[in-house]
C-alpha cells in the first residue's frame, strides 16, 4: 500500500503524514465518524418545516375573522338552508364561531390533528381534506336535518379520521401505529358517546353531529385517495378505488337530495339572528 495514500473508508488526520515514524493508524479516522461529527443536528421539533403551518394559516384567518366580524357579516357568511343555493356558504361557514369558547375548540382541535399529518403527507393534501370535509359535512347536515350551522369541527373531524387512513395505507411504515391507533380510536369513542349524550339530554348550545359524521367519513375516504403510500402495494389500488367510489356515492346523493330539499322548502330561515335556530359546528 502506497504511504501516501490513506486506507478506503479513512481519511488523514492533519499530524500524519508520509514521513511520520509513529504507526499511522493512531493518525486515521474513521470517515463514518468524521461525517458523523461534522453532520448538522437534525431539526426541532418546533422548526417551521415540522409546523402545521397550512391549518396555522386557516386558524389565524379564523381568529381574525373572530375580532373584526360583525352580526351582518356573520349572517352572510353562514350555512342557511334557504339560502343553499349560495355556494360560497358551504365554505365560510367553518370563518363564523358562536363565541370564543366554541372558536378556541375548533382551533385547537385541528392544529392538533394536523400536526402529523402536515409532516407526513404534505401541506397541500392536508388542507384540501379539511376544506372538503367542512363542505361535505354541512353538505350531509343541510340533506338530515336543515339548520344554521356555523363552525370548522366538520374539517377538524375530517382531519381526525384521515388519521386512520393514513394509518391504513402506512401501517408497517409508522413507528407508533399501536399509540396511534388507540389514540384516534378513543378520541372517535369519546366523541360519539358525548354527541350521542349531549343531542338526547337537548343541551345548550345545539350540536350538529351530521356535519361532524359527514366531515370524519370525508377525512376517512379522501385519505384513502389523496395520502401518499411510502411502502406501495396491491391494496394501495384498492384503497384509492374505495375510497374514491364510497366519496363520490355519498357526495352526488347529498347534491341530488339538496336541490330537491331547495324545491320544497320555504325560505323564511333566514330571517333567524345568528343564536336562534343554530346548530355549532
Amino acid at each position: 500500500m502506497n504511504p501516501c495514500l490513506p486506507e478506503e473508508g479513512y481519511v488523514s488526520s492533519p499530524a500524519s503524514t508520509p514521513d511520520t515514524s509513529v504507526d499511522e493508524e493512531k493518525f486515521l479516522v474513521n470517515r463514518f465518524i468524521h461525517k458523523t461529527i461534522t453532520k448538522q443536528p437534525h431539526n426541532k421539533w418546533y422548526h417551521y418545516q415540522n409546523l402545521p403551518l397550512a391549518i396555522f394559516s386557516v386558524s389565524i384567518c379564523q381568529i381574525i375573522f373572530h375580532i373584526l366580524s360583525t352580526p351582518a357579516l356573520n349572517k352572510f357568511l353562514r350555512f342557511e338552508p334557504s339560502k343553499r343555493y349560495e355556494i360560497w356558504r358551504y365554505v365560510t361557514y367553518m370563518l363564523v364561531h358562536d363565541d370564543w369558547s366554541h372558536l378556541a375548540l375548533n382551533v385547537v382541535i385541528q392544529c392538533i390533528f394536523a400536526s402529523l399529518l402536515e409532516l407526513n403527507q404534505g401541506r397541500l393534501r392536508v388542507l384540501a381534506i379539511y376544506v372538503l370535509g367542512g363542505i361535505t359535512g354541512v353538505l350531509g347536515a343541510a340533506c338530515i336535518h336543515p339548520d344554521l350551522v356555523v363552525g370548522a369541527s366538520a374539517g377538524g373531524y375530517s382531519l381526525l379520521l384521515s388519521n386512520v387512513a393514513d394509518l391504513m395505507l402506512n401501517y408497517e411504515t409508522i413507528t407508533y401505529k399501536l399509540y396511534r391507533a388507540v389514540s384516534i380510536g378513543t378520541l372517535i369513542l369519546f366523541d360519539v358517546v358525548y354527541d350521542i349524550v349531549h343531542v338526547c339530554s337537548k343541551r345548550e348550545p345545539r350540536v350538529s353531529w351530521q356535519a361532524h359524521f359527514f366531515g370524519g367519513l370525508t377525512g376517512m375516504f379522501l385519505g384513502l385517495v389523496l395520502f401518499r403510500c411510502k411502502k406501495p402495494n396491491k391494496t394501495r389500488k384498492v384503497f384509492f378505488s374505495m375510497g374514491l367510489t364510497f366519496y363520490l356515492i355519498f357526495v352526488i346523493s347529498f347534491i341530488v337530495l339538496t336541490v330537491q330539499i331547495g324545491r320544497c322548502t320555504s325560505r323564511t330561515v333566514s330571517t333567524y339572528p345568528l343564536h336562534r335556530n343554530t346548530y355549532l359546528c
